[in-house]
């Protein structure tokens, strides 16, 4: 991870550890407004293709843009943490790991959370995986389900 964008990979930790702890912890380790000045700072370098932002393809730009704009949308309103749901935490959670990825060029490294089902159970449970691992997982899935239609064709 590059220099410039630890303080976005710390935000994003912290609002993960956030995510299930008591709102005294999730109040003073996620500030909003960093995030919010941050996210404005690289729009600013977006939109003036200036630094690191000037290699960057027009559908990348664009998809920062809009992937910002909805984080903000999210985080409008909000003071805290606390006022964020669950839901919400995982989705700013995971556009943090987004931008960081688009931005740094490491692109399928970004971490992906999502609360699943555990078999069994209907307790939902936070699973985090890289976006490879997500890629690998649905193509070894797919791969799965077409050797068992072939096998149970026959």
């Amino acid at each position: 991870m590059r220099k410039l964008f630890k303080p976005m990979a710390t935000m994003a930790l912290a609002l993960f550890l956030t995510a299930t702890a008591p709102s005294a912890f999730a109040a003073k380790a996620l500030d909003l407004d960093s995030i919010r000045t941050q996210q404005a700072e690289i729009r600013q370098g977006i939109e003036a293709r200036t630094g690191r932002y000037a290699s960057l393809s027009a559908d990348k730009r664009t998809a920062l843009l809009v992937k910002q704009t909805n984080l903000l949308k999210t985080l409008e309103g909000k003071t805290t943490a606390d006022d964020l749901s669950e839901h919400q935490r995982v989705e700013v959670f995971n556009t943090l790991e987004w931008i960081e990825a688009a931005i740094n060029g490491t692109e399928g490294e970004e971490l992906i959370c999502r609360r699943e089902k555990t078999i069994g159970s209907t307790r939902l449970t936070r699973v985090c995986r890289t976006a490879a691992e997500e890629a690998r997982m649905k193509e070894e899935a797919r791969r799965r389900m077409l050797e068992g239609s072939i096998d149970g064709s026959r």
